[in-house]
């Protein structure tokens, strides 16, 4: 049976996920070699120092840039916005396997439409196909079919309603943003030819099989428990879910890993396996994104680090232990404190409001230089300067 300990584990996981960069990866490249090894990250659009997509994928890629993003979702289609766990952004070749996540989605959008009283959207659906079919790029804004109302509550248009469903559908993609806005195409237009073989999973069984082990494959190893992790169509059922998992564990698909001190059972693939042998070669800090794939089970994430996070931005001002949009810091394997920064786009600098220290961690000049430099490196990424106030903040403990 194997057994590890938390450190091993943590070891693993920042080797498994290249935040470590024991490999380099650089450019485009990089960034597909590392989607094809988690399939998804997950997509917010609130930037505060950077979208979560970008601060995940800077991490890891070492020269990353926005826009190597931009050129692999909007140009080359090697990646497309989707709904995963929650929206997400994916590896093209995975679209065709999602119908029947998108058939549920459609269903979930039919019953949001019903609640908003805006069912009428679906009455004008194929005029609004027909309309992007001849025009080509096609957003809010350019379309207007319908009512158009004040409501708190969904589109005040009904073609904008029939866009987000038509997407939800799968007929039309995302083909370009222009800031969080959303410009559509027909889904054959926007999807190469080439991730289109026809190809069908013959039953749901086959479906979930490929799905639990993707699933598991975006962390590195997961327990079996509900959490964040598997948020998300069919996986958020507990009983489905257990029984999916004793399924793959019985055919061999699964691995059972046993963590000291901790009594639920962890399951990985057996790419994990060969993380856990894998030796720190140097020195390292990094800035974790709140919704980064590492940390997408919280409960996990402090049983396993020690270190107990959560993201705050949604929380009333009076109830926020921290701040509104607070990085974790990693260095060597281990989280050691967490920073609240100044709004980059305002500032024009790398400012850290506040810094907070975990308890039980010791400072010292190596970690401090490692962390300087980790940040030297996070405002060279968005192209401004560092504060010389940052390090002081560091050394007040």
């Amino acid at each position: 049976m194997d057994r590890y300990t938390k450190q091993q584990i943590r070891r693993g996981l920042t080797h498994y996920q290249n935040i470590d960069h024991s490999e380099e990866l650089n450019g485009t490249d990089g960034i597909k070699k590392l989607m094809r090894k988690l399939r998804s990250i997950q997509y917010d659009p609130l930037n505060v120092v950077g979208r979560n997509a970008d601060l995940v994928l800077q991490a890891r890629i070492a020269d990353y840039r926005s826009e190597m993003l931009e050129k692999l979702l909007y140009t080359e289609h090697f990646l497309t916005d989707g709904f995963d766990k929650e929206m997400c952004i994916y590896v093209t070749e995975d679209f065709e396997k999602f119908e029947y996540i998108r058939q549920i989605q459609t269903q979930s959008a039919e019953r949001t439409l019903s609640y908003r009283g805006q069912t009428e959207a679906l009455n004008i659906l194929q005029e609004v196909k027909e309309f992007v079919s001849a025009n080509g790029l096609t957003g809010t804004k350019d379309i207007s079919i319908g009512e158009v109302r004040e409501s708190r509550w969904g589109h005040k248009k009904l073609s904008s309603a029939a866009l987000d469903y038509l997407y939800t559908k799968g007929e039309l993609s995302v083909a370009k943003k222009i800031g969080t806005q959303k410009q559509f195409d027909l889904t054959e237009r926007v999807i190469p030819k080439d991730y289109f073989s026809g190809f069908r999973f013959m039953t749901i069984e086959q479906f979930l099989d490929w799905y639990v082990k993707r699933r598991i494959a975006g962390v590195g190893i997961l327990w079996g428990k509900r959490g964040g992790a598997w948020q998300g169509n069919y996986l958020w059922n507990n009983e489905l879910r257990k029984s999916m998992i004793a399924r793959l564990v019985e055919k061999g698909e699964l691995r059972v890993i046993h963590v000291e001190g901790i009594t639920e059972e962890f399951y990985c693939r057996e790419d994990f396996l060969q993380s856990l042998k894998s030796e720190r070669t140097s020195d390292y800090a990094r800035f974790i994104a709140p919704l980064d794939n590492m940390i997408w089970d919280r409960k996990m994430t402090e049983s396993l680090f020690d270190f107990s996070y959560s993201w705050e931005v949604y929380t009333p001002a009076s109830k926020r232990k921290y701040g509104y949009y607070i990085l974790p810091v990693l260095y060597n394997d281990n989280f050691v404190a967490r920073f609240e920064a100044a709004p980059i786009s305002k500032n024009k600098c790398f400012e850290i409001k506040n810094w907070w220290w975990e308890k039980e961690v010791l400072t010292d000049e190596k970690m401090i230089n490692v962390i300087m430099k980790e940040m030297k490196k996070f405002a060279d990424f968005h192209n401004v300067e560092l504060s010389s106030k940052n390090q002081k903040l560091l050394e007040v403990k």
